[in-house]
């Protein structure tokens, strides 16, 4: 499989949304949905790809503001996310108590499960549960690539202060399941730039 990835950040807090394409059948999937979503949509449409599915590294609001958006344009695809927070999108609850109710609420909502690869179209992703930063936190992993949302940044990792967040969660999944990959994978987080698995085996000051 040939792949083409491409991402657009929001100006508010530089959300990454990633448009991952198989470029011999463009088929393709968006990995989170940030506050511009009409970024993504034009550059799908640039691309000339046909969107399957939408996948969430997880639902905090920066990271699902644009769903509707999305669902306007590409029309009623799967949003695919972990059980533990599949209620923040088809219920409309908040993820965070320290936030007030938000007003996404979506239909056609299926489940990223570890264990059980998620296939949209010619795509396959490999899911990895990464809690800590929020309960269910996952990981993409497609390839030699990782779409690791706010588990694990670029000389960072995702905060841990929240009242349904884990500390001890966040840094024993990246160890296990994140730092355990090739050095050479590539990681696309959810905020800043991209890295390696061997540059924050090395250089992380959190690990």
């Amino acid at each position: 499989m040939r792949l083409h990835i491409e991402v657009t950040a929001d100006r508010r807090f530089g959300t990454n949304s990633y448009l991952v394409e198989d470029a011999s059948t463009h088929d393709a999937v968006v990995i989170d949905s940030n506050l511009e979503p009409d970024s993504m949509v034009e550059l799908a449409r640039q691309r000339g790809v046909n969107v399957r599915a939408i996948l969430l590294t997880h639902t905090d609001l920066d990271h699902i503001a644009g769903l509707h958006e999305l669902r306007e344009a590409f029309g009623s695809i799967p949003i695919a996310v972990h059980e533990a927070e599949r209620e923040v999108v088809e219920e409309g609850r908040p993820l965070r108590r320290e936030f007030g109710p938000i007003a996404t609420k979506v239909d056609n909502v299926t489940r990223l499960t570890e264990g059980e690869p998620y296939r949209a179209g010619s795509l396959e992703f490999e899911v990895l549960h990464t809690p800590g930063h929020s309960p269910g936190g996952v990981t993409l992993k497609i390839d030699g690539y990782l779409f690791t949302g706010d588990a694990l940044f670029a000389g960072s990792i995702g905060r841990s202060d929240f009242a349904n967040s884990d500390a001890r969660a966040l840094i024993d999944g990246i160890r296990a399941k994140l730092l355990s990959q090739p050095d050479e994978a590539i990681v696309y987080s959810g905020h800043g730039p991209a890295t390696t698995v061997g540059r924050e085996r090395k250089m992380n000051p959190f690990l």
